[in-house]
């Protein structure tokens, strides 16, 4: 019988789960409403193990407990370069496992990345369970498209100990690009630019019907957010040291509220020419006088600041369309993918390079989880015989939405004043029908609304809830007025300035149907499934998530300042160096009063996209990451090449190299250097129990397999024989059923203790 699959965007920074139904896919909110679950696991001194919106508000009170940001360190061995730079970044701590992998250690426990992940994939998957009223146990997973062997296989046994069959692992872009594209009844050469939290990755697909063919893929899996607001923080902490002769750096703890602020201060300028913030009781002096951080940033100086690493990404554009010899105008779409992709700096350099503007009819944050759903639902087995039963997606009530937001304002009022992370409005998917009084009860008294975001202790812009025709209201007395009509509202306006364009809520019931679909095309022959299916209806109102910029008309642009504007005209070929980046800053800038609205921008889709009739979309992708042994002299024989179509197997013949020999040792790497130092190491092949024979004269067929996930399969057989050969394969950080189950069990523990 077929079953319902998730998917899932583990991500960086939040993780989004959805759902779909063969005419549409859903993005599903938890009890407050919220559709991004920060990717945080705190560790409370009371042994509870907290996840999301609660384990983020954390980082500012026990940061050295409280974890986050490690999906960019996952499969990674604990000796690289990457851990020893995360080490000096974060609070919590860091050490070597026995497999030569990475554990955090917080309050004398330790725990794998990979549990730590499972942690946040199991909180999605009860966010999921609870609006379904069903058991949730198959899931597609996203990773990045640059992640090698050890993160995918990382990433995979997080879903088992979360307890999902992970159905399939797929790539970011790729998942992006069959929620914007499939079904379309025309070739087009698709570019998908996404910049996470902590990734980079840039992806070149031919898309024709339900085909979606990866061309080309580049990416830095060490790139991202997370840099802009370090870049951030650091500037912060260098004035507040310059002034009071204390650097926050050199405590954890208030560097970590530094770090915070920073994502708000960047967060905010997505919606604001310049914003103002101050962090309370910093640090004290020698009299036990409260120090107080104060900060100004505007856009213009975001951009300069961060100019130089959003410029790494187009080296990586460069060498991702070097590969196939394509240029920038030879691309037909650009689509933008993550959060960071909000940043003006980052549109702005993206259709100057492109010569077209990128598209963003799908929220960035959510674009990913409704392709991985999509291809959920594709590969759940649905067919016109076996048909799905109804689902029905709960909505919260007044009561659960009241009891959110009052447990929201407790928690706040703990914690040190200060505005801290994304500005993320918070609503919920649908408001429950009310019936208007004729006439509204005195407006109650209400603090006044600023006109700036961010000013006041209040970080999140709430929104009333209206039935299905109303519209927000533009300014602070109109949004009284509404709030005062409806006393059973549990939302009040926490401060910051009224959104200027209206905003609709969908018409669209929470009642999904699953269709059906076709066979799971990973046990059929390739070649049988290039069907054909309607294309999305990608037109839907505004979402509640933080808006993209608005376009460059927009804005009103000057020339006595410094921006972000690149030189030159089209550009396959084209650099960004030191010189033409400080000229470019001195000539442009947008200006301080050009008008942004907090509202999101019209072409904004809903977190519900149109599917149409779908069938199983044919995803050609392909590996990032040459596979390789080890050859005498430390040299690499590559097995697989990078950028090969997956699925995909090769045979290699190996021999004994002495009398009676019991057992071959293969070193496997991933990279395309020839010398085997120079790659990412992976682990080794055990070959044992060999039969006994002169040198050379026992021949072992090694089958080196990547599945349609990317993860490394291996298979020995005696050439003369026919008998298959033991095998074990020893990847570096990697685990066994065995430790996957003991790490399921602590987990189910840990969950059954909530």
């Amino acid at each position: 019988m077929s079953e319902l699959v998730l998917g899932i965007d583990l991500g960086t920074t939040n993780s989004v789960v959805a759902v779909a139904d063969g005419s549409q896919a859903r993005v599903l909110s938890d009890q407050a409403g919220h559709r991004l679950v920060p990717s945080v696991v705190s560790f409370t001194e009371d042994g509870r193990v907290v996840v999301g919106e609660e384990a983020r508000e954390r980082r500012l009170i026990d940061a050295t407990n409280t974890v986050y940001s490690v999906k960019r360190l996952i499969g990674r061995p604990f000796r690289s370069p990457e851990v020893k730079r995360a080490q000096e970044r974060f609070a919590f701590e860091l050490v070597e496992g026995m497999n030569g992998g990475v554990v955090v250690k917080v309050r004398e426990e330790t725990y794998t990345l990979t549990e730590i992940s499972a942690f946040v994939l199991r909180e999605v998957r009860r966010i999921a369970e609870r609006l379904l009223d069903q058991p949730c146990n198959r899931a597609v997973i996203t990773v990045p498209a640059n992640f090698n062997e050890l993160q995918r296989s990382a990433t995979k046994a997080a879903g088992q100990v979360a307890g999902l069959d992970v159905a399939r692992i797929i790539n970011e872009p790729t998942a992006a690009a069959v929620a914007y594209g499939c079904g379309q009844d025309h070739a087009a050469r698709v570019a998908v630019y996404d910049l996470g939290g902590g990734t980079f990755d840039f992806t070149l697909l031919e898309m024709e019907g339900d085909v979606v063919e990866v061309v080309s893929t580049a990416g830095d899996s060490f790139l991202g957010g997370d840099d802009i607001d370090l870049l951030v923080a650091e500037a912060m902490a260098t004035q507040f040291a310059d002034k009071h002769g204390w650097d926050p750096r050199n405590d954890l703890q208030a560097f970590e509220r530094v770090r915070a602020a920073a994502e708000w201060a960047k967060c905010s300028l997505w919606q604001k020419p310049e914003v103002k913030l101050a962090i309370e009781e910093l640090a004290y002096d020698g009299d036990g006088r409260p120090l107080d951080l104060d900060f100004s940033i505007t856009r213009d100086q975001l951009n300069e600041l961060i100019l130089p690493t959003i410029t790494r990404t187009f080296d990586t554009i460069q060498a991702a369309l070097r590969e196939p010899n394509l240029k920038a105008k030879d691309i037909d779409t650009v689509i933008l993918v993550g959060g960071s992709t909000r940043l003006h700096l980052v549109r702005e350099m993206v259709a100057h390079y492109f010569d077209a503007e990128p598209r963003t009819d799908i929220d960035p944050d959510l674009v990913v989880a409704h392709g991985a759903a999509i291809h959920g639902y594709s590969i759940a087995g649905w067919t016109d015989s076996a048909p799905p039963t109804r689902l029905q997606i709960a909505t919260p009530s007044p009561e659960e939405l009241r009891s959110a937001r009052e447990a929201e304002q407790q928690r706040a009022a703990s914690l040190p004043r200060q505005p801290a992370f994304a500005p993320t409005p918070s609503r919920a998917d649908k408001a429950p029908r009310r019936q208007p009084p004729t006439a509204p009860p005195p407006v109650p008294d209400l603090p006044e609304l600023p006109d700036a975001i961010g000013e006041g202790p209040g970080q999140l812009l709430t929104v009333a809830y209206f039935d299905d025709d109303a519209t927000v209201t533009n300014t602070p007395d109109e949004l009284e007025a509404a709030l005062a009509q409806d006393e059973a509202s549990p939302w009040r306006p926490s401060k910051g300035a009224p959104p200027s364009v209206p905003a609709r809520r969908s018409g669209l019931e929470l009642e999904l149907e699953l269709d059906d679909a076709g066979e799971d095309f990973i046990a059929i022959p390739l070649d049988d499934e290039r069907v054909a299916a309607k294309a999305p209806d990608l037109r839907g109102s505004s979402d509640d998530l933080l808006p993209l910029p608005l376009d460059d008309d927009d804005a009103d642009i000057r020339a006595d300042g410094p921006a972000g504007e690149i030189i030159g005209r089209r550009s396959s070929d084209r650099t960004f160096d030191a010189a033409s980046i400080e000229r470019e800053l001195e000539r442009f800038s947008v200006a301080d009063d050009a008008a942004t609205s907090l509202a999101p921008p019209d072409e904004l889709s809903q977190p519900v996209i149109n599917m149409g009739r779908m069938n199983a979309p044919l995803l050609m992708d392909v590996t990032p990451h040459s596979l390789g042994i080890e050859t005498a002299g430390g040299f690499t024989q590559r097995i697989i090449g990078r950028l090969t179509p997956i699925p995909v197997e090769q045979t290699r013949l190996f021999t004994t190299a002495r009398d009676d020999q019991p057992t071959v040792i293969v070193r496997v790497c991933q990279g395309e250097s020839r010398a085997f130092a120079e790659n990412q190491y992976l682990g080794d092949l055990e070959l044992s129990e060999l039969r006994p024979g002169r040198r050379g004269s026992v021949r072992i067929e090694v089958t080196f397999m990547l599945d349609a996930s990317g993860v490394l399969h291996v298979r020995a057989v005696d050439a003369d024989t026919g008998q298959e050969q033991r095998i074990q394969i020893n990847l570096l950080g990697g685990f066994d059923e065995a430790e996957v189950a003991d790490m399921k069990a602590r987990h189910d523990q840990a969950f059954a203790e909530r």
